[in-house]
């Protein structure tokens, strides 16, 4: 059996993170892969956005990758979302072969200025729909936690 580009893999787990999205939130519509998301410019890479679109407030970020790289996906979610022409709250979805999805948010929304905290699949669920809550009830959320 072949095995898979990293590219292949990375569309493939945009695709299953979207679905994950759309069944837990019972979504409308399917979050779409953010093809758009890196650009060339010269001879190097820049990046231009969140990997799914359509989850709003949330800006996804998704790895489907064996070796475990929190800090460095963290920072990349951190900087899509600040060059993001909307406010949107960084998140990064991950999952390893035979496991489940896990979830990095910020560490400020437990009132920490830097870092980010570790969420299972139930815990982000209910922490999503505490925002989107607080959304529904006026709040600017990406304004209260200064993002």
């Amino acid at each position: 059996m072949p095995l898979k580009s990293p590219k292949n893999k990375g569309a493939a787990g945009e695709r299953e993170a979207a679905e994950w999205l759309q069944k837990k939130f019972n979504l409308e519509h399917l979050p779409q892969r953010n093809l758009e998301q890196v650009r060339f410019k010269g001879k190097g890479r820049i990046q231009a956005g969140h990997d799914l679109i359509g989850f709003e407030p949330f800006g996804i970020e998704v790895k489907r990758q064996e070796t475990l790289a929190l800090r460095t996906w963290w920072r990349q979610a951190k900087i899509a979302a600040h060059k993001s022409h909307v406010p949107s709250i960084p998140v990064v979805m991950y999952r390893q072969n035979r496991k489940t999805w896990k979830f990095l948010i910020g560490a400020q929304w437990i009132g920490i200025e830097v870092g980010y905290i570790k969420l299972e699949a139930q815990e982000f669920q209910d922490w999503v729909n505490h925002i989107l809550n607080r959304i529904a009830e006026g709040e600017d959320v990406c304004e209260t936690i200064k993002l």
